[in-house]
């Protein structure tokens, strides 16, 4: 039956206003809930009004439709493309979670080949797995080109399997690449095939087109394997020697890095007509190198630049002797991205071609040649207007700790500030690196009026100086890492009335426990996501009218805690708030105590929060009522004594109780028995050592006793966990168990399902209806 719009909003508003009537009444009730007749009574109240949340919720939804349905088939085929990519190419993982949509979806899945393109040889599985995805790969994407992606070490067995399957198959493979866990030192060992013999196995590779090696050291010899790669486009990682450019054809070669001479740099252009993307480094040294090149030729020859322009647009220039940058500069009308690596006098000799440059929108400058003496000048530098983006490293400029050489460094890094980023009309994204607290003359950011990204990163301040009162109009994004005592006269100067996004992190750790940072509100009117990554210190909390997410980084737990408390007291001061992130375990009888007080307002101006992150999966007595409370629903949960850290720490300390560090925290039943261990997990890793007493407030709304009452014992909670520690030096829990993804943040909403499925008994299924 299809009802019209009108009486759609009639119900809608019948539902509303029901629903309301049950809240008011549930609230009224709440404080006499302690009679056994008037606890009956308000459970019948709360499971009418959980009903009609989901009512509500439904009505939201409408009828479900499968898009395989209603959409043109390959537009379904685009957005499914556009889920599974994980920037490297398809992923197993998130293919085979889409095969469990329905068999619909399976079987639409499996017959098209493109999505079985990519072959990944992953970490996390067995050998044998790993063979049966690349069987499965190389059948369902018929002829399709292939890309493989390598991300795990390689030993004998699985090598002979990976080559015994590929190697029928290499004319179809258009990229391989090494990602950088491949190359990582803890994978070294004997038995582990070099990445050189692995592309050796695989020759010829007639249509492949990118090679990404993340890094390489591959001699001069073996870099003669690229002429059996004849159509090779892209070559990232790994540094090529100026002879092989020489001697292999690399006639479409568009991107890569050489070593060799700067003079030799124009000779090299004559053999790659379609370079795009050029690297180029010092010969046989890495980035750090400090040794002098001899440059020049011995018969004093200098090959002079092309008389055609260059096409490259992207050129990265790390190497100390910059005689002829100036030159290249001049010949690349067409770059859109520099970086360079140089020196202060190299610099200021450079800048009146950068400045030059029509479509250069992406500048990096790292200040790395620094000695004594070196003093950047400039002459006089015309208006830029295409450059967007605009990064500065000065982390190089810390080699000597003498006085006058700090002093001599500010000097250049002041002149180019205020010489250079004035002609810079147009940036709008500026990042600035220091490896210290040097001084930075803050007073130019006034000046960029298009300016909405700032990363700031170990910046200081004059402590004689006053802060002057910086107005930016336009900053959207404001990322700050510094030593804490410089924030909070800093913040307290800015003026951001269209700031959206701001971070916050500390360079020391060490020096941030007990301090207190504050965080101002008129500055920032339109803040809508924080992001707080200071370990161990204090958040002076003000109220924030217009944000909507906050996040704790891992060790913020008292920040996180206190932030918590906060809302339970006055959740009028953050309406706009939805959705909090936790990187550390919170105090799971807080979490509830906020989503409780503030998801059943009778105030409908604020906002009901509605996801949150924590960084693992949660056991059913979690996972269940916190869904519940997001969904806007009333549920039973554990008290709050058991879902406090005192609570927690009697079943954690128990030394006859089995169970992981992850599992206990998270709640999850673990057969992981404990271990005498002599380096025992730190309490700091778990909560913070200190709680903050509770803030002097007046609730708003006005807030029951009994919960005013367990918030003022949060110290005295702690002060149990820590009595029950006292024998953890002894013994302690294994970290992890199999049952955590680490490095991930698990979403939970109204909408949040079972814990992730098993992969691989997906992958095993899949296997099994392709060949049967």
């Amino acid at each position: 039956m299809v009802h019209s719009t009108a009486e759609v909003v009639a119900q809608h508003e019948r539902l509303e206003n029901e629903r309301l009537q049950l809240l008011k009444s549930i609230h009224d009730q709440s404080g006499n809930a302690y009679r056994l007749e008037n606890r009956k009574g308000l459970n019948f109240l709360q499971n009418k009004y959980n009903q009609i949340v989901i009512s509500q919720r439904e009505a939201r939804r409408g009828p479900w439709t499968d898009p395989l349905s209603i959409l043109p088939f390959d537009i379904w085929v685009h957005i499914i493309e556009e889920i599974v990519d994980d920037g490297w190419g398809s992923s197993y993982r998130v293919i085979y979670n889409m095969i469990l949509v329905s068999k619909q979806w399976k079987d639409a899945i499996v017959r098209i080949p493109q999505f079985w393109t990519q072959i990944s040889i992953e970490v996390g599985f067995a050998e044998s797995e790993v063979l049966q995805r690349i069987t499965t790969a190389l059948y369902l994407s018929g002829d399709q080109a292939l890309t493989l992606d390598i991300e795990r070490p390689i030993g004998r067995d699985l090598y002979d399997g990976c080559h015994a399957l590929l190697a029928p198959h290499s004319a179809r493979i258009r990229r391989i690449t090494f990602r950088q866990t491949y190359l990582s030192s803890s994978w070294s060992g004997s038995g582990v095939i070099s990445l050189y013999q692995i592309l050796l196995s695989l020759l010829p590779l007639p249509n492949l087109q990118d090679l990404r090696l993340s890094d390489s050291n591959f001699t001069e010899d073996q870099w003669g394997i690229l002429e059996s790669m004849p159509r090779i486009r892209f070559l990232e990682g790994g540094v090529l020697p100026l002879s092989i450019v020489k001697h292999v054809s690399l006639v479409n070669l568009e991107t890569l890095a050489v070593s060799g001479r700067a003079d030799e740099l124009f000779i090299l252009m004559t053999y790659l007509p379609r370079l795009r993307r050029l690297t180029i480094m010092d010969p046989s040294r890495s980035v750090w190198g400090w040794e002098d090149d001899a440059e020049v030729p011995s018969d004093g020859y200098r090959v002079p630049p092309p008389e055609q322009p260059l096409a490259l647009e992207v050129l990265t220039w790390q190497k100390r002797d910059a005689s002829r940058l100036q030159e290249l500069l001049g010949c690349s009308p067409r770059l859109k991205q520099l970086t360079l690596w140089t020196s202060w006098k190299t610099l200021g000799l450079a800048l009146g071609d950068v400045n030059k440059l029509p479509f250069l929108s992406n500048t990096s400058v790292n200040m790395q040649w620094v000695n004594s003496g070196d003093k950047f000048s400039s002459s006089t530098v015309t208006q830029n207007t295409s450059i967007r983006e605009l990064s500065l490293n000065f982390t190089y400029c810390e080699y000597k700790s003498t006085k006058e050489y700090q002093i001599e460094q500010d000097t250049n890094i002041s002149r180019l500030i205020h010489s250079w980023l004035p002609t810079l009309e147009q940036v709008d994204t500026l990042s600035i690196l220091v490896g210290s607290q040097r001084i930075i003359p803050f007073t130019f950011l006034s000046s960029l009026r298009y300016l909405r990204v700032l990363h700031l990163v170990g910046a200081g301040f004059d402590d004689n100086s006053e802060f002057p009162e910086l107005t930016l109009n336009a900053l959207e994004d404001l990322r700050l890492n510094h030593p804490l005592q410089c924030y909070n006269d800093f913040l307290s100067s800015l003026r951001c009335p269209s700031l959206l996004l701001l971070i916050l992190q500390i360079m020391d750790f060490n020096h941030a426990t007990n301090m207190t940072l504050r965080l101002p509100s008129l500055q920032f009117p339109r803040l809508s996501s924080l992001y707080w990554k200071i370990p161990q210190a204090k958040l002076e909390i003000s109220p924030h009218m217009a944000l909507k997410s906050i996040s704790f980084s891992n060790g913020a737990s008292q920040a996180a805690g206190d932030f918590c408390t906060y809302l339970i007291l006055r959740p009028r001061d953050f309406p706009s708030l939805e959705t909090v992130k936790f990187y550390q375990f919170p105090e799971w009888d807080l979490l509830f105590l906020m989503l409780e007080r503030r998801n059943f307002l009778l105030d409908q101006s604020i906002s009901k929060i509605t996801k949150v992150f924590v960084p693992t999966t949660l056991g059913l007595v979690l996972k269940e009522p916190l869904t519940s409370l997001l969904g806007g629903q009333f549920t039973n949960r554990l008290s709050n004594h058991e879902l406090s850290i005192s609570g927690m720490g009697e079943i954690y300390f128990d030394k006859s109780l089995p169970g992981c560090h992850w599992c206990c925290l998270s709640m999850q039943a673990c057969s992981s028995p404990v271990i005498s261990m002599p380096y025992p997990l730190s309490l700091s890793s778990i909560w913070s050592e200190d709680r903050a007493e509770l803030p002097i407030v007046n609730p708003d709304p006005p807030l029951a006793d009994h919960i005013l009452d367990w918030l003022s014992q949060r110290q005295t909670r702690y002060d149990k966990w820590k009595a029950s520690a006292e024998d953890f030096n002894l013994w302690t829990r294994e970290r992890v168990c199999g049952s955590h993804e680490l490095d991930s943040a698990f979403i939970f909403s109204e909408f949040s399902t079972s814990n992730p499925s098993s992969y691989r008994s997906v992958a095993t299924a899949t296997l099994e209806s392709v060949f049967d």
